[in-house]
């Protein structure tokens, strides 16, 4: 049987997840980008800085390949590891910079190519299936960035769901949900931007 709950006892639910996953994951995702900005600054020396940013958004992004890499046959080292994701990190998101050469010449001077090119493959499917989404709920931008801009989102979209199953508001739901992630401080996206999103993934994961 399916129980629904009121709004007093999805903001008790709400709360309690900005303490334990939301808000703390945003600050997770932007410590992951920082660390890989300093991680590579520090033993290759490239400034990465403007990954920063979007620093949550890259972390999202960036996060679940990191995964995939350490769960995966790849015989990589730390370093190795950080700057792989570096460099599928710059393409997704700063694809026109001319930084990326000096990254793309450290893959290839250590001989990553084909781990390179395997990461960035699965870095473009999940670029794709996540623009799909966005997509499918009519959420427009004028350009790419726009989009990408969001995927902070993706490692909670379970716990959006979780609380999608258990609202009759949706809209009201969406605003307390990007009230929670924006009081992480690291989320660059506007409130009333976030919330109309959250709003339409609700309705659509309900």
């Amino acid at each position: 049987m399916d129980f629904l709950i009121n709004e007093s006892q999805l903001r008790t639910i709400l709360t309690e997840q900005d303490k334990s996953k939301m808000t703390d994951y945003m600050k997770v995702l932007y410590s992951f980008t920082n660390n890989l900005v300093g991680r590579v600054l520090k033993v290759y020396g490239f400034n990465l800085k403007m990954l920063l940013t979007w620093g949550t958004s890259v972390g999202g992004m960036v996060m679940p390949l990191d995964q995939y890499i350490k769960t995966g046959d790849f015989n990589l080292t730390d370093d190795q590891r950080y700057l792989i994701l570096a460099g599928v990190a710059f393409i997704i998101f700063f694809e026109s910079k001319k930084g990326l050469v000096d990254i793309l010449e450290q893959i290839k001077e250590e001989g990553l190519e084909d781990t390179f090119k395997t990461i960035l493959e699965k870095a473009e499917d999940l670029k794709s299936s996540f623009k799909s989404f966005l997509s499918s709920l009519k959420v427009t931008s004028s350009s790419f960035m726009e989009t990408v801009a969001y995927s902070f989102l993706i490692p909670i979209i379970l716990d959006i769901q979780e609380v999608a199953y258990n609202t009759t508001n949706p809209k009201e739901a969406g605003i307390l949900i990007a009230e929670r992630l924006i009081a992480s401080g690291v989320v660059v996206i506007g409130s009333q931007v976030l919330s109309q999103l959250l709003r339409k993934i609700i309705e659509r994961l309900r």
